[in-house]
């Protein structure tokens, strides 16, 4: 058991590793030690890159580092949000009829969306609606087999309110809002590190209300992968209406099946996943799964009582 340096509470983490992120992290993956920070005379502490520490039970971008900050963590500072003006417009707004298929990615936790389509000479014409302001609003191909119920390596198209991103002052304003191509990092989930966009810039444009948010875009592949435009695609989007820092999505996110031709759409990587929480946390599980294990862990444990009575 280690305290932690800024927060001052308890882990159960070993000892060449930090409670940070809600998770214990190897130090030797930031390239540092239990003896780094005392060679230099400083503390080992779990920080965000604005150099504000937190006890390590904080979700966001948080690391181990070597540093006195005496700060503790504050929010990003916030956008404004909805006026009261656009509770009764989005029933109207997130329906456009010139769409041949949508589905509605609204669930009871989150602000709510809807992605429509059609297939327009083999390619996709899309509309990604966001029932929130502009902080960025994002869609494309999950990574089948990355973490994070397949956020981690996806290859997606992104509409951001501004440019020259810093993960210490957020995105410059003054510059103009954009639609770019990124492939999100496969280990690490915060912007900072995959901000660099890849590809040609996309055939996609983004729409702020001051009520909503709209991403529109036409095209056959995503960053040079091919969409499955007779075929099945698994999607994931998600949505920020809460900074201009690139934060954390919260629940304006899931991984969902489409059917670009039939206009069959779903939840989940398989069929049977629409049937379990959309809200899942990460690496979703199966209800099947689920009961397998409970049966494997009871046989194991009987197994072991029997093995005990006759030995």
């Amino acid at each position: 058991m280690r305290a932690l340096s800024g927060g001052g509470g308890k882990d159960s983490c070993e000892a060449n590793e930090l409670m940070c992120w809600s998770r214990c992290m190897p130090l030797a993956d930031f390239n540092i030690n239990e003896n780094t920070c005392a060679d230099q005379g400083l503390r080992l502490q779990c920080i965000n890159p604005r150099d504000q520490f937190s006890d390590g039970s904080n979700h966001g971008d948080y690391y181990p580092a070597c540093t006195n900050t005496t700060q503790e963590k504050t929010p990003y500072p916030a956008i404004t949000g909805q006026p009261d003006t656009c509770a009764g417009e989005w029933e109207a707004f997130h329906i456009d009829s010139t769409y041949d298929h949508q589905f509605n990615l609204t669930t009871s936790s989150n602000s709510g969306a809807m992605f429509m389509w059609s297939v327009v000479d083999e390619k996709i014409k899309a509309r990604l609606s966001f029932n929130n302001v502009f902080g960025y609003l994002s869609v494309g191909l999950a990574d089948v087999y990355g973490k994070k119920n397949g956020m981690h390596g996806a290859n997606v198209v992104m509409a951001i309110p501004g440019g020259d991103y810093s993960a210490i002052t957020g995105l410059d304003l003054n510059e103009a809002a954009s639609v770019k191509s990124f492939v999100i990092d496969p280990t690490g989930s915060s912007f900072r590190h995959w901000q660099k966009p890849v590809g040609s810039a996309p055939n996609a444009e983004v729409v702020s209300t001051g009520c909503f948010t709209t991403l529109l875009f036409e095209t056959d592949q995503i960053n040079g992968i091919a969409l499955n435009t007779t075929g099945t695609d698994q999607m994931i989007w998600g949505g920020n209406g809460a900074d201009h820092y690139m934060g954390y999505h919260g629940r304006d996110r899931a991984r969902f099946t489409v059917e670009w031709s039939t206009g069959e759409a779903y939840f989940g990587a398989l069929k049977a996943d629409a049937d379990s929480d959309s809200d899942a946390d990460d690496n979703t599980v199966s209800s099947s799964s689920r009961i397998e294990c409970v049966f494997l862990t009871a046989y194991i444990a009987i197994a072991s009582v029997v093995y005990s009575l006759y030995n």
